[in-house]
């Protein structure tokens, strides 16, 4: 994009971003609330119902994975961009970062996040946008981005933000849903039309990958529901034969080198990145 394209992209985004913060001050992102259509609820339910094929233990090797590339944050200043009302590790972040700050676009999830883990000296909690330039914080070692970064429709826009907030040398993780492959892809095309929250909701397609790539160094990454993807199909389709199986194809993930059709064959995609 020229300048003058990428100053549109990011006002579009703003607008939609006062939305959004509207929306999770009702509601929890992945939550059956009234505040959804019909659409986002029955969606969520299948969710919900396909997750349980998954044990917590074997889903929390993600954050295990997480733990190892954020390495020894003492004297880090970390960002926990798009907190909420706290990720899987925000507590975590909280306790071992030098400097923690949580920042995210609606107070009662930022309020939330606060009473669950505590104030304390080295804990900054705020509410804004990241891509306002009201947001004047920088120099962040580590940008912790639990499920952020496909809720920004124009990556490039998104992603310069990302390096100007950097510290040089300074390190990125991301979360995020893939439909790199092709079923889930055509799924969420028919779901789109009835999802509430679409307008902010841009689960990564190839050319966004290639995009992360482009921008920053790639230290590592993880496909996560490659093969146990099909754990959640067992999880709606026949629970009992998900509780013999989910774990095992789930863990089949973790458990050798993972290629780049492996990446595109995943339902989720998590990044170690790096500052060019």
């Amino acid at each position: 994009m020229t300048k003058p394209d990428l100053d549109i992209a990011r006002r579009e985004m703003l607008e939609t971003n006062q939305a959004q913060r509207a929306y999770y001050d009702q509601t929890d992102g992945g939550a059956i609330s009234e505040v959804n259509g019909w659409g986002t609820n029955l969606w969520r339910a299948m969710r919900q119902r396909a997750l349980k094929s998954v044990s917590g233990a074997q889903r929390a090797r993600v954050y295990d994975v997480h733990r190892r590339w954020l390495g020894d944050l003492s004297q880090m200043k970390v960002l926990d961009l798009g907190a909420g009302h706290g990720s899987p590790l925000s507590q975590y972040l909280a306790e071992n970062a030098g400097v923690y700050h949580a920042l995210d676009l609606a107070p009662t999830q930022i309020a939330q996040l606060q009473d669950r883990i505590g104030a304390a000296p080295n804990r900054v909690f705020s509410v804004g946008d990241f891509l306002s330039d009201d947001y004047a914080e920088a120099d962040f070692d580590m940008i912790y981005a639990h499920s952020v970064f496909h809720h920004f429709r124009h990556m490039d826009v998104m992603l310069d933000r990302v390096a100007q907030k950097l510290a040089p040398g300074g390190h990125i993780i991301s979360y995020d849903p893939l439909e790199t492959w092709v079923p889930i892809r055509l799924i969420r095309r028919a779901y789109r039309p009835f999802q509430t929250d679409r307008d902010w909701e841009y689960p990564f397609d190839a050319p966004a990958v290639a995009q992360i790539a482009g921008r920053f160094q790639v230290i590592d990454r993880l496909g996560v529901f490659g093969r146990g993807k099909w754990a959640l199909v067992l999880g709606i389709l026949s629970p009992r034969l998900a509780t013999r199986w989910g774990d095992k194809l789930f863990a089949s993930d973790f458990d050798r080198p993972q290629t780049d059709r492996d990446i595109r064959a995943s339902l989720h995609v998590s990044f170690l990145l790096k500052a060019k």
